[in-house]
C-alpha cells in the first residue's frame, strides 16, 4: 500500500508541474494592464533553458533476460519519461556484486536473481521490501513463498524451475513410474548409460535424499536452521537406494557438460535436469516426464524461483518499485521472458497461455508441483557444499579413508550423516 501511494504522489508531482508550466495569465493580471501604450523598451534575450536529463534506472540481469528486455524498455521509457539501462550480468555474480557495488554508489537500482539468495540480501541490508499490491493474485503461492523473508517479500517472481526427466524419443515412449522400470528401459534401448545428472550438485541430486522423507531443514511455518535432516532415517534410507542405483549402472557418475553431451548423442536415455536446457536437449527428439518414484513416493526436486528486485541502496525506489510493477509484471513482458528464456511461469496469467501450447512446460509444472522451495535463509550457504560432497561420494563410490582429515566414510549412510555433522557445526559457528 505505501509503495502504491508514493508512486500515485510522484504521478500527482509531474501533473502539477505539467499544470504550472501550462498555466496562463490570470484575469487580475489581465485587470491590472495599463492603457497606454509605452515606448518599446530593450530587453535582453531570456536564458535558454534545457530540460534535466531523464532519471536513469540500472537494471542487472544475466544475458538472455537482458536480451529480452532490451527491444521492449523503450515504450516503457516513453511513458515514464525516464531512460532505463538493462546490463547483461554474469549471473552467478550478481548475488555478491550487489553487495559491494551499492554501497559504493555503482550498483543497480533493480536486479534478477534467485529466491535463495533473499536471506542473506535481507539480512545483509542489501534489498528492499516489495509490496506486490495487485499483481499478488497473478503469482503461484510457491513463488510468493520463496521470496518471503521474516514477513516481508523482497521480490517479483517471474519464473520458477524444477528439474524433471529427459527421455529419448526415438528410444523410449516415456519416462517410467520406478526406477527398475527406468532401468529395464536402458536395458531393452542398449544404450551406453542410462540416467545422467551431474553426481557433485545438490541441487540436481535432491530427490535422492529428499522424496522419503529426508530434508535439509525443516520447514513446518518456516525453514528452521535447527533442525537438519540429512541424517534421519528417511534420508539415510534414500542415500542407500541411491548407492544401489550407481551400483546397477542406473545412474551414471559423470558432470552436467558430460550429462549434457550423453544424452545429445545417443548414448544416454535419459536426462535429469530443468527447463533451462531445453535447447540442449532438442538435439534428439526428446519429451519429459516426471522424475521415477521413490518407493511410492513422488520425487521431491528443489524448486528455485527467479524474481526482480529492489537494491536498497537505490536512491529511485519508487521508480524502481514502478519498473517492476508496472513494466516488468505485465503478461507481454513476461511472454517475451520466456520466449527468449523458457523457464516455467511464475504467474498464473502466463501459465494459462504456456500451458495450452506446450505439454513440455506442463510436466515440469508437475514436477515442481511435488518439490519444495530452496530454503532461502542464510544458513542455506552452509548446506551446499557439504551435502555435494557426500552426494558425489555415493555417486563417485569413493568410499574410504580421506588421507587429509583422516575421516572414513564406509557407506552411503556415513556420507549424509557425515554432512549433517558439517551443517550443524558450520551453523554453530565451529
Amino acid at each position: 500500500m505505501k509503495t502504491n501511494k508514493l508512486r500515485f504522489i510522484v504521478f500527482l508531482l509531474m501533473f502539477s508541474l505539467v499544470a504550472v508550466a501550462c498555466g496562463g495569465d490570470t484575469a487580475d493580471d489581465a485587470a491590472e494592464a495599463p492603457d497606454t501604450t509605452e515606448a518599446p523598451q530593450e530587453t535582453l534575450a531570456a536564458p535558454a533553458t534545457t530540460a534535466p536529463p531523464p532519471e536513469v534506472i540500472v537494471v542487472w540481469a544475466e544475458e538472455k533476460v537482458a536480451e529480452a528486455l532490451n527491444p521492449l524498455v523503450g515504450a516503457y521509457e516513453a511513458a515514464a519519461g525516464v531512460d532505463v539501462e538493462v546490463v547483461a550480468y554474469d549471473f552467478g555474480a550478481i548475488r555478491t556484486d550487489v553487495q559491494t557495488a551499492g554501497p559504493a554508489g555503482e550498483g543497480p537500482d533493480v536486479f534478477l536473481g534467485a529466491h535463495d539468495w533473499v536471506g542473506e540480501l535481507a539480512a545483509n541490508g542489501v534489498v528492499s521490501p516489495l509490496d506486490l499490491g495487485s499483481v499478488a493474485s497473478d503469482i503461484f503461492e510457491v513463488g510468493v513463498t520463496a521470496f518471503s523473508y521474516a514477513g516481508e517479500v523482497y521480490g517479483f517472481p517471474y519464473a520458477t524451475e524444477a528439474i524433471a526427466m529427459y527421455y529419448n524419443a526415438d528410444l523410449v515412449d516415456s519416462v517410467p513410474t520406478t526406477w527398475e522400470e527406468a532401468k529395464a528401459a536402458c536395458d531393452a534401448a542398449g544404450t551406453e548409460f542410462c540416467v545422467g545428472t551431474p553426481s557433485n550438485d545438490a541441487y540436481h541430486n535432491h530427490p535422492f535424499v529428499a522424496s522419503a522423507g529426508g530434508y535439509v531443514f525443516a520447514s513446518e511455518g518456516g525453514f528452521d536452521a535447527s533442525d537438519v535432516g540429512l541424517d534421519n532415517a528417511g534420508a539415510i534410507a534414500s542415500a542407500d537406494y541411491l548407492d544401489g542405483l550407481v551400483k546397477n549402472g542406473t545412474v551414471t557418475n559423470t558432470d552436467y557438460g558430460g550429462a549434457l553431451s550423453n544424452f545429445q548423442e545417443g548414448r544416454a536415455l535419459f536426462w535429469m535436469t530443468g527447463p533451462w536446457a531445453r535447447n540442449d536437449a532438442s538435439a534428439v527428439n526428446y519429451g519429459v516426464g516426471l522424475i521415477p518414484q521413490f518407493d511410492g513416493n513422488p520425487a521431491t526436486p528443489f524448486v528455485g524461483v527467479r524474481g526482480a528486485m529492489v537494491s536498497s541502496f537505490s536512491e529511485k525506489q519508487v521508480l524502481a518499485q514502478s519498473f517492476i510493477l508496472d513494466f516488468f509484471a505485465t503478461v507481454e513482458v513476461q511472454q517475451a521472458m520466456y520466449e527468449s528464456d523458457p523457464r516455467l511461469p511464475a504467474t498464473k496469467s502466463l501459465f494459462a497461455i504456456v500451458e495450452a501450447a506446450d505439454p513440455i512446460a506442463a510436466q515440469f509444472a508437475a514436477s515442481a508441483s511435488n518439490g519444495i522451495p530452496m530454503p532461502n535463509i542464510p544458513e542455506m550457504g552452509s548446506v551446499w557444499g557439504p551435502m555435494a560432497d557426500a552426494l558425489n561420494v555415493i555417486r563417485t563410490q569413493a568410499y574410504g579413508t580421506n588421507e587429509e582429515t583422516g575421516v572414513t566414510i564406509s557407506n552411503a549412510s556415513d556420507a549424509v550423516k557425515l554432512a549433517a555433522e558439517q551443517i550443524r557445526n558450520a551453523i554453530a559457528g565451529g
